[in-house]
């Protein structure tokens, strides 16, 4: 059996929830997704391995290369920015199957830098994270700066934040537009780049 898999971990502009109504998942230029999509505009039915929906999903192919079709699939899983998409394809004695698979992260906090500050993608998870720093004892604190639309049309303004360890803010450290991934470990604070996609290709013995 050939096992074909690509992980995408989620941004809010994906999701529908950077000011567009758009869903979607973004394809690198240099990923090469035919050994799942072979034709593009051709929709396949994805069956959700574990609770049996149907996703009808396809690859397009504009100014960027996207995977249309999974609106619905973010909505009934409740997806937020850092969350996972998983999409398989399984061949085995010319008989493929295609999986979808979402994993939530909700121990997490999503942020991204602007020039304000640090806009929260996560805001319901704001609260618990907080708790969890001061549970924890780690000396890091979350400051709200300013609200500022994000563009001049922008209907609603944009909360910003500082994030702050030790007293010393991590502003500097990151580049313009950079998300970062947010989560308590232990007693400490973790910080990770976000990835985009991730491929996997491997075969094993049929059954």
């Amino acid at each position: 059996m050939k096992i074909v898999q690509i992980v995408k971990k989620l941004n809010n502009t994906e999701l529908g929830k950077g000011g567009m109504n758009d869903t979607y998942m973004l394809i690198p230029n240099d990923l090469s997704i035919t050994d799942i999509f072979g034709e593009l505009n051709v929709s396949i039915e994805f069956t959700d391995k574990y609770t049996g929906e149907k996703v009808g999903i396809r690859s397009t192919k504009g100014r960027e290369k996207r995977i249309v079709g999974l609106g619905q699939y973010y909505r009934n899983k409740n997806l937020c920015a850092g969350d996972e998409i998983m999409l398989e394809k399984c061949s085995a004695g010319g008989k493929e199957d295609y999986y979808i698979y979402a994993m939530k992260h909700t121990d997490n906090l999503v942020v991204q830098k602007s020039r304000y500050g640090f806009e929260i993608l996560t805001p319901d998870r704001l609260d618990y994270f907080q708790d969890e720093i001061s549970r924890a004892g780690i000396h890091a604190m979350i400051q709200y700066v300013k609200s500022e639309k994000k563009r001049s049309d922008s209907p609603e303004e944009t909360d910003y934040y500082d994030l702050k360890v030790n007293g010393k803010s991590l502003m500097d450290a990151y580049r313009g537009k950079e998300v970062i991934e947010i989560r308590v470990k232990g007693n400490e604070l973790m910080l990770a780049g976000f990835y985009g996609w991730k491929k996997y290709v491997y075969t094993t013995e049929e059954n």
